[in-house]
């Protein structure tokens, strides 16, 4: 039995013997100057590897290193100039980097063979081939994100029924009083246009019910509703009543003493209005400065009282948050044996 064995053993010891060096590499190649230059095997767990390297003018290189894909070194030299028939036993079948680094300012002419000798008859034919593939790696963040759910136009009031008695410039003069008064006008945030109504008449019996008959904040919430925006007719609101003449002017803070002291101002013809019993006036542009309606008596003889409302169109905006997940891909290259 025990000769059985021997004889067995000598057998595979003559067979492994008989294994041929397999040639796996064995070129001329360039490295540039302070760069590095890599190749990549694979080899079978087993395998013997001898490795053989010279430069052309037996100058040196910073360093040689063969490393098992991805990242474990397994052999580092420095400083080499010539490498003679390094015997590597491939611990596990895997990909292979030998990589080769020049830190010199003058290039390298290299020579370099890898020879290959199987652990056994069954991996002759390892294919040491190394291909690559893209591979796609998708990961995801998150952001909290603020938007618009609704909107909604909303008349908000900004002067209801405000009642001024004007004196006539006469009286105004020799019996004291006014004979123009002003109207601040301060506008919501996010107004889109805003209005005004006036109603101008002597007979102080008619200031109640003429207040009754103006309701500029209503009418302008019906129209909307109705209309389901802002682009209505203006002749859609309530026509307020009057009876005497009155003039409005839109005035800015810059005219505003100009005005009441009777000295040249200016005004903007788009808000205002001249020799009226009543209006209703639109106006479509907004200011963050205060503005105001000054209010003349145009009758040199006769007090007038004055009758006036404003309001503003705002659109209303609701906020809502939602999470907003953004994928991100990355793509690498991944390197595999068959």
């Amino acid at each position: 039995m025990k000769t059985i064995t021997f004889i067995l053993f000598l057998l595979s010891n003559t067979l492994l013997a008989q294994l041929k060096p397999i040639n796996i590499v064995d070129l001329n190649f360039k490295i540039g100057a302070i760069s590095e230059h890599e190749m990549m095997y694979g080899f079978a767990e087993g395998d013997k590897i001898i490795i053989n390297y010279s430069e052309e003018k037996s100058k040196k290189l910073k360093s040689f290193e063969i490393i098992e894909y991805p990242s474990t070194n397994k052999f580092s030299d420095f400083n080499v100039v010539e490498i003679l028939n390094k015997e590597i036993t491939i611990q596990k079948t895997g990909i292979y980097i030998f990589r080769f680094e020049n830190t010199s300012l003058g290039g390298r002419i290299c020579k370099f063979s890898i020879d290959r000798i199987p652990a056994s008859e069954d991996k002759i034919s390892f294919n040491t081939t190394v291909k690559s593939r893209t591979v796609s790696d998708t990961t995801f963040t998150s952001r909290i994100e603020t938007y618009v759910k609704s909107e909604s136009y909303k008349v908000k009031e900004i002067a209801t029924n405000q009642h001024y008695f004007i004196n006539s410039g006469s009286n105004a003069f020799f019996k004291e009083g006014k004979s123009r008064v002003t109207l601040p006008i301060i506008l919501p945030t996010n107004s889109v246009k805003w209005y005004y109504t006036v109603s101008s008449f002597r007979d102080n019996n008619l200031i109640e019910s003429t207040m009754s008959q103006i309701n500029l904040v209503s009418d302008l919430t019906n129209l909307i509703d109705k209309s389901g925006g802002v682009s209505f007719a203006i002749d859609l609101l309530t026509q307020p009543p009057g009876a005497n003449f009155c003039d409005v002017y839109l005035i800015n803070n810059d005219n505003y003493s100009l005005f009441l002291n009777k000295s040249e101002y200016r005004h903007y013809a788009i808000g205002t209005r001249e020799n009226i019993v009543s209006a209703n006036v639109e106006i479509p542009f907004t200011s963050n400065e205060v503005l105001y309606l000054g209010i003349k008596n145009p009758d040199s003889m006769h007090g007038i009282n004055v009758i006036v409302s404003a309001a503003a169109i705002v659109l209303e905006k609701e906020l809502a948050t939602r999470e907003i997940i953004t994928p991100n891909v990355s793509y690498s290259t991944e390197y595999y044996l068959d």
